[in-house]
């Protein structure tokens, strides 16, 4: 039997380039995730799935049981009754520890986020912080990435967008000079991937960004200019952006929540090494944005996909 991974959160955006990368490396995955039923999509030789929840803990030590290493990418954009950012984040994190102590497993990747901690303000990043410290008190042989805003196929950021200015001649534009700098779904999923073996990466923690920074309007001005849309972008004065959070964080699927209001006041931008370099290069925003934003274009996204495995066999060992 070939080398085993357990990935929580493997149904999710960054969860199936994690799965798919894994499975081309010759992995054995099983996916643990609360709604296996949803998730048929990922059975693929190689793949299986199995019912987990880590905010209450059941059903995690069965997933992980036959793993040799496991991967956590679970992370939440907004919290909904009993997933809260404690209970998902940092709870739900111990869950899993726990449960690779139990059974002998020394190998844990962790997904983090670009500036977990440095919000103070804001639970979402004052939990990723805890969970990462609750991963580096562990007695495993761990690796924490922290991405930015990640893009893609079926991304809920560039997507997000495009539906909403669908119809609308002008588009809000909260905190417009906040920076970003936006890193591809399929460079994360190679990350991951890379590390999982690599004893260089054990105890590192890395920050997955793109090759170049944005503000959030040039972001919203790059989506529309590749949709050839012309929209009015009006900027949104902060009094107005706290009662819109306010009303929209108790719909099922918020538009804004206070937390992420807090968040878009502070730039989201690596340090000296956006990317890596053992895993080699991130791709260009502009090069990507058209092979998925139109939903049209399967030969240039695969032509992208192609690429990303070159720049992946060149960072990997």
């Amino acid at each position: 039997m070939g080398y085993r991974l357990c990935i929580f959160g493997g149904s999710g955006f960054v969860g199936r380039a994690v799965v798919r990368h894994a499975v081309e490396r010759g992995y054995d995955v099983t996916v643990a995730c609360r709604h296996p039923e949803r998730s048929r999509h990922l059975m693929v030789e190689g793949v299986h799935l199995v019912k987990a929840d880590i905010v209450d803990g059941r059903g995690v030590n069965e997933a992980v049981a036959r793993a040799d290493a496991v991967i956590n990418l679970v992370g939440l954009l907004f919290e909904k009754g009993r997933y809260t950012f404690d209970a998902a984040h940092v709870h739900g994190t111990e869950h899993i520890l726990e449960a690779c102590k139990a059974h002998g497993i020394r190998r844990y990747l962790h997904m983090s986020a670009l500036g977990a901690g440095e919000v103070p303000e804001s639970d979402y990043a004052r939990t990723k912080a805890e969970a990462e410290q609750r991963v580096r008190e562990s007695s495993l042989q761990w690796t924490i990435f922290r991405p930015s805003i990640i893009y893609g196929e079926h991304d809920s950021f560039f997507n997000k967008f495009k539906a909403m200015g669908a119809s609308l001649p002008v588009m809000p534009v909260i905190a417009g000079q906040t920076r970003f700098q936006p890193v591809w779904v399929e460079d994360v999923a190679r990350a991951f991937v890379a590390a999982i073996r690599d004893k260089r990466t054990f105890a590192q923690t890395y920050t997955l960004a793109g090759p170049k920074t944005y503000t959030f309007r040039e972001l919203l001005e790059l989506l529309n200019r590749e949709l050839g849309r012309q929209r009015l972008l009006l900027p949104v004065p902060q009094f107005a952006a706290r009662l819109l959070a306010l009303f929209t964080e108790w719909l099922p699927t918020p538009l804004l929540t206070r937390d992420q209001l807090r968040l878009l006041q502070h730039d989201n931008i690596a340090g000296d090494e956006a990317f890596p370099s053992i895993f080699g290069e991130p791709a260009s925003l502009e090069h990507v944005l058209p092979a998925y934003i139109h939903g049209s274009q399967p030969d240039y996204i695969q032509r992208q996909l192609d690429a990303a495995r070159q720049r992946y066999r060149k960072g990997s060992i």
